[in-house]
């Protein structure tokens, strides 16, 4: 069993608790949250993870299944993952744990999220590249991605346990169809649809602009023309 200590707690979302693993530092262990501590939400996935409890498990199903049906399909050398690896479970004194990779610093501190970039002004255009880079690489590959907010793109490295390996944006979470009507699983012009919609919306929330045809997020001027598309890294 994994001991954590719910202080050292390093990241939170709306289910789950994230904490370094205690003995492998290029992980990090999500926990779900006891539910008599979450607060109540009067949308539909409160509503639902109050009248069916059980759904509130079928994320960490859809997120396993998604990962599990793009490595069965990729088994190429040159395949390069946008989303994080997952490791399997593990018991925890603080509920089931979920292993996943960490994206980290050179330092060893955690990597930032896109939206923290974003927040803090330090957005560079790497950053920028490296972002499109990822997305483009999930329409590639068909990543079924149903929440792709600001918060679950994390620029970093990965480790292998020796080394780290080369600066990239990673989409450490809300990926698989975990919506309750799983349209983005009917085909892959229903997911590319999902995606479009989930593109624009990220490029609201985080101030840059849409491109569409190019599917690329560019920069904004304060009157709102866009400068030169920024060049997807090879």
């Amino acid at each position: 069993m994994l001991h954590l200590n719910p202080e050292d707690q390093i990241a939170t979302g709306v289910q789950r608790g994230v904490f370094v693993h205690p003995h492998d530092s290029g992980k990090l262990v999500k926990v779900l949250k006891d539910a008599s501590t979450m607060p109540s939400r009067t949308n539909f996935n409160g509503v639902m993870d109050r009248l069916l409890p059980s759904t509130r498990l079928r994320q960490i199903r859809k997120e396993y299944q998604e990962y599990l049906r793009i490595m069965l399909k990729h088994h190429e050398i040159e395949f390069h993952l946008p989303i994080s690896h997952m490791f399997g479970f593990a018991s925890t004194n603080l509920g089931l744990g979920c292993l996943t990779e960490r994206v980290m610093e050179p330092d060893g501190t955690l990597g930032q999220t896109l939206a923290a970039k974003v927040k803090t002004g330090t957005l560079s255009d790497e950053d920028l590249a490296l972002l499109n880079d990822a997305i483009a690489r999930i329409y590639g590959y068909r990543i079924r991605a149903s929440d792709m907010n600001a918060k679950n793109f994390v620029i970093g490295h990965r480790y292998d346990g020796k080394n780290l390996g080369p600066r990239e944006c990673v989409l450490v979470d809300g990926f698989g169809d975990i919506h309750a009507i799983p349209v983005r699983s009917l085909s892959n012009w229903t997911n590319r649809i999902g995606l479009d919609d989930s593109c624009t919306r990220l490029a609201r929330k985080t101030k840059l602009k849409w491109n569409a045809a190019n599917r690329q997020l560019e920069r904004q001027t304060e009157k709102g023309s866009d400068h030169a598309q920024t060049p997807r890294p090879h």
